[in-house]
């Protein structure tokens, strides 16, 4: 077996030329696993997070209070756990044996006293492990190792990998080195002469185009350029791309082109948020949007059917155990899982919850993930398709339950937030890559860091060079380096580092054999050490740098791409004209459906025939309507009782106190929330104000009955008609008044009265006549927020500010405007004429006369749907 050994060809990506299954290109961890399996020394890998978890023991078993890190433990005792466990890691690769002298600074004295603790509990690291294969193969020999080829030099790897290297056969250092000819090569032997120190020499521009720049002010038109300068110049070619690989894989899935299979790990895959999601609901108060989330996720450890459900209700009322979530759980109670699901929304989402300030119990916990761990480990024998990302979510969940049984097992209670985040974080630090990055025949050849460019490519794209990590200082004290020096310990020095960083950065240049092609990320972004470099050699290579935005048309551009000409949006019609009638049915209407069709006919047809409705997005928002919400429901409640019109004001507040909690942990708990305080707060002041206020007018008016949701039914003209009235007054002497109740916006309501457009309580009127005989003595409006009572009619509210619509506008002359509206409405769609009116209409829009104002549409709540119309500006 002849081996190619790099510190970081572990990020290397296929396909590639020259890796064999007996001539294998690997990384550190490949490299390690490689002799562990031919040392016979292969053993399940323990993870960081078990590793955390078992310092942190032997750091609070060591703390006296008076150590160097005893603060920090007690402020963040699983971050300060990390912190240490990789400093002891990077000194045991130096070599440490774990011993300090009494001479020593305290920090590595401390340190050596929790290493002599350490052993034989702390689960074996990178160190260790290369321990056991030193000692095999001092004992067994190389087996079948014949060669290894180190493309990185043997002085920037740790020492116990050193040890390692010397007990191999036919170690060679093998450095990339110039693959270019003619010009190519000459800027290639520069660069290798900057780097050694050498003085620069200025070339002139390559005239055979073997290195170029590429600009494009978005990277979405680079991406479309290389497709389909990939697709038009097929061929060897090697592209780099270090942070934007996986969005390039998409841009050239979606113009034709071949994935090469850009992995990107990231903790935000959707397999690794299940975990966090599912014990974000240990806490209380229960952030709802948390919630929401673990219910609409992808992941999750039941049926997503069910989840779904329970997320609609939340949608609806955010909370748990008000009248929606009874229903959703109602609906899944038929189901042939019935009973299963309903233990998993027991054990889920209506079990014991503990405060952020006290954590919750460990062994509580230990049963949350272990039971997410056997759900993920049912879903591994599904489609195959999705194994790998139940297998994440799998792993994941048994690195946290194992660090967790460490805690309960060194006594420790409870865990905080914060060390349930880090734990979780810990548990898989790397990320977990996408499943479907995978790389398809006839794909380019790739990697994701330069330090992986070991193999020669006919031609090399560097993908939008990424901002550079540099090299970290040491975070010891000279006194404490020396130390470690003293005890045979060889640190990482990092101005070697950055020579090697360098060095690295060449690899690509180097690599390519015909051209090097740079593409710059767009204007704004960090210009890397590479660009700098080439600068500095070919001081003209901007000159002659390809800009995609300006070279449409040119020959190059032309032979990949067509140039569009730019197309202006569409004017929206004035009008829609069908061959054949616009069929309404016999539904009932509403004010709202009303509103729709007097107002902009096009939306209601959209909305209320063709049924189109914009897609649902599931979320939970503090905002005015929720509040609005709620407080209808608060005069529901308070309505409930028919001795509330009798009660003072101090004991209807005294009521609502003691019934607010309940319902806002039902239906409102987005207010409970960490960081609503000062909502939830107004929330009850406004409701405490608007109690009092309305039972002050109901007294004084000499009410006996307050209906809350009263629902009519009955017709304007020919046309079924129903309405729901929010407050149904009646007084002492039978009479009744309509009240509709709003949050906010006083002048607006009031405005509606005076002006005469209150057209919502004019139907309301007309229903309650209908039904009752007689209609309401007077309509208005109640705002919640101001506790203000705005009536048509004076004498019956003392209170009440009275705002009488105009002269000659009553609840007879607005159903009569009503009914022309609908019956010109109806003609043109019965012609298969559909207006489609603006926002904020001119006058050609208006009805014939007796009809009502035209108002258009609502751009607020109906943009979506306005956009089909052709309303883009909305």
């Amino acid at each position: 077996m002849h081996v190619t050994f790099g510190l970081f060809l572990d990020a290397r990506q296929g396909p590639s030329p020259t890796n064999f299954f007996n001539s294998p290109l690997v990384g550190r961890l490949g490299f390690l696993s490689l002799l562990e399996t031919y040392l016979a020394l292969s053993a399940p890998e323990a993870s960081f997070a078990k590793r955390v978890a078992v310092y942190s023991g032997l750091l609070r078993a060591h703390d006296n209070g008076s150590r160097f890190y005893s603060e920090s433990l007690q402020a963040d005792s699983i971050g300060t756990a990390a912190r240490l466990l990789a400093w002891r890691d990077e000194w045991r690769l130096g070599g440490w044996d774990g011993s300090a002298k009494p001479t020593h600074p305290a920090r590595i004295q401390e340190l050596s006293a929790i290493e002599t603790a350490a052993a034989g509990k702390l689960p074996p690291g990178e160190a260790e492990r290369l321990h056991l294969v030193l000692q095999a193969l001092r004992e067994s020999g190389p087996g079948p190792i014949k060669s290894v080829h180190l493309v990185d030099p043997p002085e920037d790897f740790p020492l116990l990998w050193r040890q390692v290297l010397d007990l191999l056969p036919a170690v060679e250092v093998r450095l990339p080195e110039p693959q270019g000819t003619g010009h190519l090569r000459a800027v290639q032997e520069q660069a290798l002469a900057v780097l050694a120190g050498h003085p620069a020499g200025k070339l002139g521009a390559p005239p055979d185009g073997s290195i170029l720049l590429v600009h494009a002010l978005a990277a979405t038109t680079a991406a479309h350029w290389l497709s389909a300068h990939n697709s038009y110049e097929p061929g060897d070619r090697l592209v780099l791309a270090e942070d934007a690989g996986d969005g390039l894989d998409v841009s050239l899935s979606a113009t034709g082109g071949v994935n090469c299979g850009f992995e990107h790990p990231s903790q935000l895959r959707p397999a690794l948020q299940a975990l966090p999601l599912a014990l974000e609901l240990c806490w209380t108060p229960l952030d709802i949007n948390r919630l929401l989330d673990f219910l609409t996720h992808p992941v999750g450890p039941f049926s997503r059917r069910a989840r779904s459900t329970l997320a609609r209700a939340v949608s609806r009322q955010p909370g748990i155990g008000g009248e929606a979530w009874t229903a959703a759980k109602a609906k899944l109670a038929t189901g042939e899982d019935a009973q299963e699901v309903a233990e998993e929304i027991a054990f889920w989402l209506e079990s014991e919850r503990w405060t952020r300030n006290n954590g919750v119990p460990v062994d509580a916990l230990i049963a949350r993930v272990d039971r997410l761990k056997e759900a993920m480990r049912r879903r591994l024998t599904g489609e195959s398709a999705d194994v790998p990302s139940f297998l994440a979510a799998h792993r994941q969940c048994a690195a946290v339950q194992d660090a967790l049984t460490e805690f309960a097992s060194q006594g420790l209670a409870t865990v905080l937030p914060r060390q349930v985040e880090q734990l979780v974080a810990h548990a898989t630090p790397a990320g977990a890559t996408n499943p479907a990055a995978v790389s398809h025949v006839g794909c380019m050849r790739s990697a994701s860091t330069p330090a992986a460019c070991v193999e020669a490519a006919d031609e090399v794209v560097w993908w939008m060079p990424s901002t550079p990590t540099l090299p970290s200082p040491l975070p010891w004290s000279q006194s404490e380096v020396e130390s470690l020096t003293q005890l045979g310990v060889q640190l990482r020095d990092p101005a070697r580092e950055l020579v090697s960083l360098a060095a690295q950065w060449l690899r690509p240049l180097l690599g390519a054999r015909k051209r090097f092609v740079l593409v710059c990320p767009p204007p704004g972004a960090e210009v890397h050490p590479i660009r700098l470099l080439l600068k500095k050699l070919l001081p003209a290579i901007e000159n002659t740098a390809f800009d995609l935005d300006t070279a449409i048309g040119s020959t190059l551009i032309a032979s990949t791409a067509a140039a569009l000409a730019p197309q202006p949006l569409p004017t929206p019609p004035r009008l829609v004209q069908l061959p054949q009638p616009v069929q309404l049915g016999d539904s009932a209407q509403s004010f709202t459906t009303l509103n729709e069709l007097f107002n902009d006919p096009a939306l209601f047809v959209l909305k209320r025939v063709a049924g189109l409705e914009p897609t649902s997005v599931l979320t939970v928002e503090e905002d005015n309507r929720l509040l609005g919400i709620l407080a209808h429901r608060v005069f529901e409640k308070l309505f409930e009782h028919a001795a509330a019109l009798t009660w003072s004001n101090p004991d209807a507040v005294i009521w609502f106190r003691a019934e607010a909690e309940s319902l806002l942990q039902t239906e409102g708990a987005v207010l409970l929330m960490q960081g609503a305080g000062v909502s939830q707060q107004h929330f009850r002041k406004v409701c405490e104000g608007a109690i009092c206020s309305l039972l002050d007018h109901l007294r004084s008016a000499g009410a006996t009955q307050a209906q809350t949701e009263v629902a009519f039914s009955g017709t304007l003209g020919a046309v079924p008609l129903v309405g729901k009235i929010d407050l149904l007054v009646t007084l002492g002497d039978k009479r009744t008044v309509a009240l509709d109740m709003k949050w906010r916006s006083d002048n607006y309501y009031a405005g509606l009265l005076r002006s005469g457009e209150h057209l919502q309580l004019a139907l309301y009127s007309s229903l309650v006549e209908q039904k009752n005989g007689a209609a309401p003595t007077a309509l208005g409006y109640f705002i919640l927020e101001s506790g203000a009572l705005y009536i048509t009619a004076a004498d019956i509210f003392p209170k009440a500010q009275v705002r009488r619509p105009p002269e000659g506008v009553t609840v007879a002359t607005l159903l009569d405007q009503a009914r022309a509206t609908w019956n010109w409405r109806k003609q043109q769609l019965d012609a298969g004429v559909i207006d489609v009116v603006p926002v904020d209409p001119p006058d050609d829009f208006k009805g014939p006369d007796g009809t009502l104002p035209v108002k258009g549409p609502n751009s607020r709540f109906d943009g979506d749907h306005l956009v089909l119309l052709g309303g883009w500006e909305q």
